[in-house]
């Protein structure tokens, strides 16, 4: 084993984590010398967004001072360890500020807050704002007045100017306003209510008590101060999203003319205020998800990262972690860290205010109570474990069944691995790690066990053992602790520890052993989607009819093991039932006819999808029956759709063939179907009577093949010379059909009918090269959605070329030096009247076709005025013989080539 190194690893790397999570807390901004101001100071260590736009809201109020006059406080110095020139370029590029303007409007948000106590009280106070490096104080009064005037003597550059109230605000109904709660109208409207505007808000914090003692909380969202009046801001009521399932609460907004027993309406309330207004604003809803492998900071010193979504015994949810990560019960509160400030996302600036995410609950490092091992290192007893909850969760919170993949910290939803139960690890199992440092990480594990880890003191003797798994492929950092280690959607572990300065190898406590160490149960959280109907197609049945539904796996490989669907029926007691392995599921139809509506959720223990309504209907008719085509049949050709009925109803018919049918007396029923596209079709039958819901639909679903394609460019039988081959294959199909090309079984092209320039269902592919002569099958098919038609045979031959004969050898003329390698030519007769040449015999004549006269019969006398016998005689016999080669068309060129040869050598 490797534990002395690796415990010394685990307490170095542990000692950075800690290190490196407290340089993000080393310069807190909060703190004020000489006071409890609340309020942050204007320091170059603070966020941009906390100090450019300060909250400076009337009615809340910081830390008094000391004495009301006293001059507010210099602004303090720079915190060190930080960079003025990254927030300088930070505060340029999203306030367009210099340092020295975001230091000095800092420092002029602390010096209005400063003055807020002194100035709420007066008569005529309403509000406190900050413009144009000036502090507006609004309202009028010679009080008000007094108290500016002192603010500006006492050494504040004289930055208090004293503004008049908003247009329509009298300066009489703005001399004595009732400040305190009790003056304010009760809730039983009384006779003598002040006439309108005869009000003036004072403070949030008064405004905000008189509207829910005199309206009530129903429906409002904000009561605020902008622009010089205050706003009321109604509508729908926020909802803590921690319950099962988290939803925002859809009661509408109250409307702003109706009232509650007792009450005013907020309209009423509003009009008798000449500073307030009334908005009518959207649903706020809280959308902070949280995935395993974010991070969170504990007790603002270190940083782990979250693993599973969890629920404890009362069905309260909660977050699994590591053991380690709550210091041996020592840690309190764990805050969220954004995902885009992790060293896995975008390492942004870790803002200086952070969403809350709970408080530590059961933890347990090692063994019982996060005790030490008992034996040795190698031989280690009291072995437990390395895991935490993290429970009383902020409740802006939605905790998701799915790890992070970091594949976008800003957006982790989509790419997130939905979790959907636990399996154990085993040796050769592929797994992957998320982690807010490494982000995510994927191997195999190589070894299963008992592993030694250092514990939380630095004595040599605090040792820790727990059951985990190892792999040498994952990468992991300090940070990384708690994450989820998953395979497929399922989860194996949470990350302990790891080690990458040597031998790299990371390693998980087994989930499924620590979750049997919680002194009371705590269940995992599973993904589950919601259930939906799926037959029959209308969503139309019969009274006791099985519903039938389903709920989708995707994107999860399957659907939780044990799950069930939680139907109610109007205010029914709910019922249970169970979803098969495919996701199926089945409720027997009400009584009731007509539409109804049931609501459906999909439940797993203390796991819930969020309901799901679901509309359909119950007919007292009964569906039809579809007898032909069969469902599924394969049909070559189709006249109508036959079927059986209730005699008397009216059979509707839709999809890929429509029309009506009655039912006849036999109960049977037909609607002619002919000039039905090819392809893949389905029908739905229902019947239907005036004055009742239609029955519940009879699905067919059949195919119907297109005919075989037509070829133009080969007529069966046909005869080709190989030397005169066509350039395509072509003809007419379907249009759009996908069109297949074979010769003697192999394919020679494939392309769809109607594509390109080709007129609608024409086709056409190059005729193939390289084809023997002899016979062969042209065979051609078109598919429309899949379905193929019978194929179009074409025979047809290629012939072989037709050869060029040799020609007979010429003796050589006597005395006439042939030329070497051509027979001399012998002397031919004179012409009449002329004596023979000596030696001279005669030609013997030509073989000739049939109707062709023979070579020797076209010799020409000497002497008779066609010819000249020039030497050029010998042309004669061969003249007779391409004469008679006119007949064997391709054998004629090479007849006059070789006429030519023998003229030269004649010559």
């Amino acid at each position: 084993m490797k534990t002395p190194r690796f415990q010394l690893t685990v307490r170095a790397v542990a000692a950075a984590a800690i290190a490196l999570a407290g340089s993000f807390y080393a310069a807190p901004a909060l703190a004020e010398a000489g006071g409890g101001d609340a309020t942050p100071a204007a320091t170059p260590a603070a966020s941009p967004s906390a100090t450019a736009t300060p909250a400076i809201v009337p009615g809340v109020a910081s830390a008094p001072s000391a004495a009301p006059s006293a001059a507010p406080s210099a602004a303090p110095a720079a915190a060190p360890g930080v960079s003025d020139a990254g927030l300088s370029e930070a505060v340029l590029r999203d306030l367009g500020m210099t340092l020295e303007e975001f230091n000095a409007a800092g420092q002029l948000a602390k010096t209005a807050a400063d003055a807020v106590s002194s100035l709420r009280e007066l008569p005529g106070y309403l509000g406190i704002s900050l413009r144009d490096g000036r502090i507006l104080v609004e309202g009028s009064g010679a009080g008000l007045q007094a108290r500016v005037n002192e603010l500006n003597d006492a050494g504040t550059a004289a930055v208090f100017v004293l503004a008049a109230p908003s247009a329509g605000l009298s300066a009489e109904a703005s001399a004595e306003p009732s400040s305190a709660p009790s003056a304010a109208v009760p809730a039983a409207v009384p006779a003598d209510v002040p006439s309108p505007a005869e009000l003036v808000a004072s403070s949030t914090e008064q405004l905000f008590q008189a509207y829910v003692r005199e309206v009530g909380p129903a429906g409002l969202q904000a009561v605020a101060y902008s622009g010089g009046r205050f706003i009321i801001r109604t509508g729908g009521t926020n909802a803590a999203e921690a319950a099962l399932p988290a939803v925002l609460d859809p009661r509408a907004a109250p409307s702003t003319a109706d009232a509650a027993p007792g009450k005013i309406s907020p309209a009423d309330f509003v009009a008798r205020y000449a500073n307030v207004r009334l908005e009518q604003g959207s649903p706020v809803t809280t959308e902070a998800d949280v995935f395993g492998g974010e991070g969170y900071v504990i007790d603002r010193m270190t940083i782990c990262s979250t693993g599973f979504g969890a629920f404890s015994a009362a069905g309260l949810p909660v977050v699994l972690t590591a053991g380690h990560c709550a210091e041996d019960g020592t840690a309190r509160v764990a805050e969220i860290e954004p995902p885009t400030s992790a060293t896995a996302g975008d390492s942004a600036p870790l803002p200086a205010s952070l969403a809350p995410l709970g408080t530590f609950g059961y933890s347990q490092f090692g063994g019982p109570l996060n005790s030490w091992i008992t034996g040795t290192e190698e031989a280690p007893g009291n072995v437990g474990t390395d895991i935490a909850v993290i429970e009383a969760l902020d409740g802006g919170l939605s905790v998701q069944a799915a790890a992070s993949t970091w594949a976008s910290a800003a957006t982790p939803g989509p790419s997130a691995v939905k979790i959907i139960g636990k399996v154990a690890p085993f040796q050769g199992q592929e797994v992957c790690r998320s982690g807010r440092t490494t982000g995510w990480s994927c191997g195999q594990v190589d070894e299963t066990g008992i592993y030694v880890v250092g514990g939380r003191t630095t004595d040599p003797a605090d040792l820790r053992a727990f059951r985990g798994f190892l792999s040498n492929d994952i990468q992991s950092s300090g940070g990384d602790s708690g994450g989820p280690w998953i395979s497929g959607n399922f989860a194996v572990g949470t990350h302990s520890a790891g080690e990458t300065s040597g031998d790299n190898y990371a390693i998980a406590t087994t989930l499924e052993d620590a979750l049997t160490k919680f002194p009371s149960a705590v269940e995992l959280q599973l993904f589950l989607n919601k259930p939906e109907l799926v037959a029959p197609e209308n969503l139309t049945f019969t009274a006791g009819q099985p519903i039938t539904g389903r709920v989708p796996a995707a994107p999860a490989s399957a659907v939780a093991a044990n799950s069930k669907v939680r139907i109610t029926v109007g205010n029914q007691t709910p019922v249970d039932v169970p979803v098969d392995p495919a996701g199926t599921w089945t409720y027997p139809a009400p009584e009731a006819t007509g539409p109804l509506t049931l609501t459906a959720e999909t439940v797993n223990g203390f796991s819930r999808s969020g309901p799901a309504s679901l509309a359909f209907t119950v007919s007292e008719l009964a569906a039809p029956v579809i007898t032909n085509p069969a469902d599924g049949e394969a049909l070559k050709e189709i006249t109508g759709i036959d079927g059986t009925g209730t005699p008397g109803l009216t059979v509707r018919l839709t999809g890929d063939v429509s029309g009506t049918g009655d039912v006849g007396p036999d109960g049977h029923w037909s609607i002619p179907a002919e000039g039905t596209a090819p392809g893949r079709l389905s029908v739905r039958a229902v019947q239907t009577m005036p004055g009742a819901a239609d029955s519940p639909s009879a699905t067919a679903n059949f195919t119907l093949a297109p005919g075989a394609p037509a070829v133009e460019s080969i007529t069966d039988g046909a005869h080709f010379s190989q030397d005169t081959l066509p350039g395509t294959i072509s003809g007419t199909g379907v249009d759009g059909a996908d069109v297949a090309v074979l010769i003697d079984g192999v394919s020679v092209g494939a392309t769809q009918a109607g594509t390109g320039s080709a007129a609608a269902g024409r086709w056409s592919v190059p005729f193939p090269e390289g084809l023997t002569p002899g016979a062969h099958t042209l065979s051609v098919t078109q598919s429309v959605d899949g379905v193929t038609s019978d194929p179009r045979r074409v025979a047809f031959t290629i012939d072989a070329p037709v050869s060029v004969p040799a020609e007979p050898s010429v003796p050589a003329q006597p005395g006439v030096p042939a030329e070497p390698g051509v027979p001399a030519e012998p002397n031919l007769p004179a012409g009449p009247g002329a004596p023979a040449a000596a030696g001279v015999s005669d030609v013997p004549p030509a073989s000739a076709e049939p109707g062709v006269p023979a070579a020797g019969s076209a010799v020409i006398p000497a002497g008779s005025g066609q010819l000249p016998n020039t030497g050029a005689g010998s042309l004669l016999p061969l003249a007779g013989l391409a004469g008679g080669a006119v007949l064997l068309g391709v054998v004629l060129l090479g007849g006059t080539k070789l006429a030519a040869s023998r003229r030269r050598a004649a010559g």
